[in-house]
């Protein structure tokens, strides 16, 4: 072999390799709760290190780590929000609104389709009468998930009197293979679940971590749910 294609081959070794964004398709559902928009359905996440993106419905979410900034992106009528990250916690506290959080880390694991998965205990309820029981499986296997749970955390803390609970999903270790919530709000009383179903590496379309050209900023104005 010529020392200069050797060369070139111990390079090519040596170099590190050039790895393609994750791309995580989670299946949502809600059962019970009537309404007349549709219930559930796809939400794709984009993740590549520092940068991260949520898509559902309409709606993106662009969370940029390495600028300390989160976009809020509407597609219906072409406009985004920018806020800074980590966002304000105390801003966030509304006393009157506060929600009442408990968090278990239990000791029990299962499998989740081929992820393993530890399970969290989540209560939440306020004085407004919502009550929430939460059962999250999380799975360290998923590699990117602390940029995911940052994210999480960022949109949970845009919530009225929702630190506490921001604070407590950041916490998790691992990302959320299944989650399960029964939820009662007045009298009205339904399910949730979101079930990681597909983990593939593969390239983000070009422009996945930036707003769209030609969409206008507007001040936000609040969390969609």
């Amino acid at each position: 072999m010529p020392r200069c294609t050797a060369l070139a081959l111990v390079l090519a070794l040596a170099a590190p390799a050039a790895f393609a964004d994750t791309l995580l398709t989670v299946r949502s559902s809600i059962e019970g709760l009537k309404m007349d928009q549709p219930q559930g359905g796809e939400i794709r996440i984009w993740i590549d290190g520092d940068k991260l993106r949520r898509d559902e419905g309409d709606t993106s979410y662009i969370l940029r780590l390495d600028r300390n900034k989160l976009y809020v992106i509407n597609h219906g009528d072409k406009t985004y929000s920018e806020l800074a990250v980590p966002v304000d916690l105390k801003r966030a506290t509304s006393p009157t609104e506060q929600m009442k959080v408990q968090m278990t880390a239990t000791t029990e694991t299962k499998k989740v389709a081929s992820w393993n998965a530890r399970k969290y205990r989540v209560e939440i309820s306020n004085p407004a009468g919502l009550h929430l029981d939460t059962t999250i499986w999380a799975s360290k296997d998923v590699a990117s998930y602390p940029a995911y749970n940052r994210l999480v955390a960022s949109l949970t803390a845009l919530q009225p009197g929702s630190a506490e609970l921001a604070r407590k999903l950041e916490q998790i270790e691992g990302f959320p293979v299944l989650q399960e919530a029964d939820v009662q709000m007045g009298t009205s009383r339904f399910k949730t679940r979101e079930e990681l179903v597909t983990a593939e590496t593969r390239d983000a379309p070009a422009g996945s971590y930036e707003v769209p050209a030609g969409y206008a900023v507007q001040p936000f104005a609040g969390a969609g749910k």
